[in-house]
């Protein structure tokens, strides 16, 4: 059975084929030197898979940047929480489009200045029929809310130990538990549901809570402090630089906004 239902134009046999790409065990060792392994989950417009290809704007910019530091980019796909524990161990080099958190600079150099700052706020969502008011903070305290292993959303809900929350692999994961009343709500950014969930039951089925996290925040392009690729820190975060300042990322995050 194919394990992503939003992955529209890709076979399950593309699926099975990248789903084999998570077990693999990356002998780091006999890496090119010049192949960033780049540790990507699925967010589309941002990441997918179309016909066995990776594709969206953090694909892009990946490969924008690989090209101007002279190398390839090599993609692998892992759900948020295992792309984070593979550039802990150094089993890839690369991710893109994360957020800064404390705990993670502990395992990943964080290069600069960010990709982009996403002003998109973070939004819950909750089942039209369901008569739940997130008016404020407080009301989440008493729900069962939905999020993603391993990411990070904003300091004060990350760090809140009174919530009850229940991690999941996937954003599609997130909208099916929420539309099955098996949790009350989770949060994400319109831009990264909005293409998962068809119009009708986006317009029928799920509401917006009242509350939304709606600050500014760095999306960052991060090493792994275990990757070859540290020695290069300096030359990432100046061809980056470079990049923003011809215009090359904004073009492509342009169009992806064009698209959305």
């Amino acid at each position: 059975m194919c394990l992503f239902k939003h992955l529209r134009q890709t076979v399950c046999a593309g699926i099975t084929y990248v789903t084999a790409l998570f077990f693999v065990t990356f002998n780091t060792s006999a890496q090119p030197v010049n192949e960033i392994i780049v540790a990507m989950h699925i967010e589309p417009p941002f990441s997918d898979i179309v016909n066995d290809e990776f594709v969206g704007e953090n694909i892009d910019i990946a490969n924008l940047l690989a090209k101007k530091m002279n190398k390839k980019a090599r993609f692998v796909y892992c759900p948020v929480a295992r792309c984070l524990s593979l550039m802990q161990s150094g089993q890839a080099d690369m991710i893109v489009a994360v957020r800064k958190t404390a705990k993670r600079e502990q395992f990943i150099h964080y290069l600069s200045p960010p990709i982009k700052i996403q002003k998109h706020p973070l939004r819950f969502y909750i089942r039209a029929n369901n008569k739940v008011i997130v008016d404020k903070y407080e009301d989440l305290q008493s729900l069962k809310i939905g999020v993603l292993r391993g990411a990070s959303y904003f300091d004060k809900f990350d760090l809140d130990t009174e919530m009850v929350k229940v991690p999941l692999t996937n954003h599609q994961q997130l909208i099916d538990m929420l539309l099955k009343g098996r949790i009350d709500t989770f949060l994400e950014r319109e831009e990264s549901i909005t293409p998962l969930v068809e119009q009708k039951v986006y317009a029928t089925a799920i509401k917006l809570a009242k509350f939304s996290y709606d600050k500014g925040v760095g999306s960052y392009i991060a090493i792994s402090k275990k990757s070859p690729f540290v020695k290069e820190l300096t030359a990432f975060s100046q061809a980056i630089e470079t990049l923003q300042s011809t215009g090359e990322i904004k073009k492509i995050i342009s169009k992806t906004q064009y698209i959305q």
